[in-house]
C-alpha cells in the first residue's frame, strides 16, 4: 500500500481500498461445490467418527395449552 501511495498512483488510502474492493467485485465467484457421496459416507469418513457424538434428534414436542 505504501509503495502504491508513494508512487502517487492513488491519492489516499481510501482510494486505494476502494479500487481494491472494486477489483474483488469484478472477479467471478467460484463455482458451487457439489457434495460428493452421501451424508452417511461423510460421517463415516469424518475425523470425529470415534468421538461418540450423540446425533439423535431431540424430540421437543409443543406443550398443550388451553385456548379458553
Amino acid at each position: 500500500m505504501n509503495a502504491q501511495l508513494q508512487s502517487r498512483h492513488f491519492h489516499d488510502v481510501d482510494e486505494l481500498i476502494e479500487k481494491a474492493l472494486d477489483a474483488l467485485d469484478e472477479k467471478s465467484p467460484a463455482p458451487p461445490v457439489s457434495p460428493q457421496g452421501s451424508l452417511h459416507e461423510f460421517f463415516m469418513n469424518s475425523p470425529l467418527r470415534g468421538a461418540n457424538l450423540d446425533l439423535e434428534r431431540v424430540r421437543d414436542y409443543p406443550r398443550a395449552f388451553d385456548l379458553e
